[in-house]
């Protein structure tokens, strides 16, 4: 009787009595996704995933302090992560869902954070022989912690232009055959960089170009054209640029054709009129000096 009497005060011995809370083993937490790269001031949508339980509701936190904080970055209720506009100690950052229904359940996501690089201008034309400033931001602020590339090779060459560690771009001294990209690559991240591209131009063609372009509208009238819009492109080529007429130009339309030689001393424009002559498709081709009628099979001067 004294034992029973000394169990029922213990509230043990047994069967019955108060219970401690346990964790609820069919509770499932999964994040998606489970890694992430993203830029410095940059948000990322995370998504937690419960099974097991009806209550779907989850509590983030970034490196175990819930919400997070500027300098680590900050989650919202609903999974929205937003990175710092610094990069934190380390580059990463940990995100945890931990379950309201069950806080020994719990999922955690590494974000990777990369600096923020971008460049003014994005764009650029730039004449033969001539220089254009490139100024690179790291996280919204200027910075000089970068490498600047040009086409793929530090500080460029002589064929597409060369690039100095201040970021001034000169241009070579004849118009590259590729086409031209300026990079600059975060020293510290060779994942975060920013590009531009690159327009060389030859001042002497432009020129020849705008000149004889003044009088295409008495030229096209000589040959009955009263359509000028389809030109052919500076990469294009003349075939190509054919081809591409055909396809699109209407009655009356005419190709303009760029310079039938690139040497400044030279530079002659042709201006083409599609049509049909008994039963022929054929271009009638007007440059500075002479004037010809082109078709697949023949050429003949006039």
């Amino acid at each position: 009787m004294l034992l029973v009497a000394y169990c029922s005060l213990l509230l043990g011995c047994g069967g019955g009595g108060q219970q401690t809370a346990s964790s609820s083993p069919d509770i499932m937490i999964a994040i998606s996704p489970s890694t992430a790269n993203i830029l410095a001031g940059q948000s990322q949508q995370m998504v937690a995933t419960i099974t097991g339980t009806s209550n779907n509701q989850v509590a983030w936190s970034v490196n175990g302090l819930a919400g997070g904080n500027p300098a680590l970055g900050t989650v919202s209720t609903s999974g929205l992560y937003l990175a710092p506009a610094s990069i934190p100690a380390g580059g990463t950052v940990s995100l945890a869902a931990v379950s309201v229904a069950d806080a020994s359940k719990a999922a955690t996501a590494v974000i990777t954070i990369h600096d923020s690089i971008a460049l003014t201008p994005t764009s650029a034309t730039v004449a033969i022989g001539s220089t254009q400033q490139f100024t690179a931001t790291v996280n919204g602020l200027g910075s000089s912690a970068v490498q600047w590339m040009v086409n793929g090779i530090a500080g460029g060459n002589a064929a597409t232009g060369i690039i100095t560690l201040e970021g001034v771009y000169a241009a070579p001294a004849v118009v590259p055959t590729s086409s031209v990209l300026v990079a600059a690559v975060d020293v510290s991240d060779s994942q975060a960089s920013a590009n531009a591209s690159v327009t060389v131009v030859n001042p002497a063609v432009l020129a020849a170009r705008t000149q004889w372009l003044a009088g295409i509208g008495e030229a096209a009238a000589s040959y009955g054209c009263t359509d000028i819009s389809v030109q052919q492109g500076s990469s294009e080529s003349i075939a190509d640029a054919v081809n591409r007429f055909g396809l699109t130009a209407g009655d009356g339309a005419c190709l303009i054709l760029w310079p039938i030689s690139t040497d400044p001393d030279s530079i002659r424009y042709s201006l083409a009129w599609g049509g049909t002559v008994d039963g022929k498709q054929i271009l009638y081709v007007s440059d500075v000096g002479r004037m010809r009628i082109w078709n697949s099979l023949e050429v003949a001067s006039y």
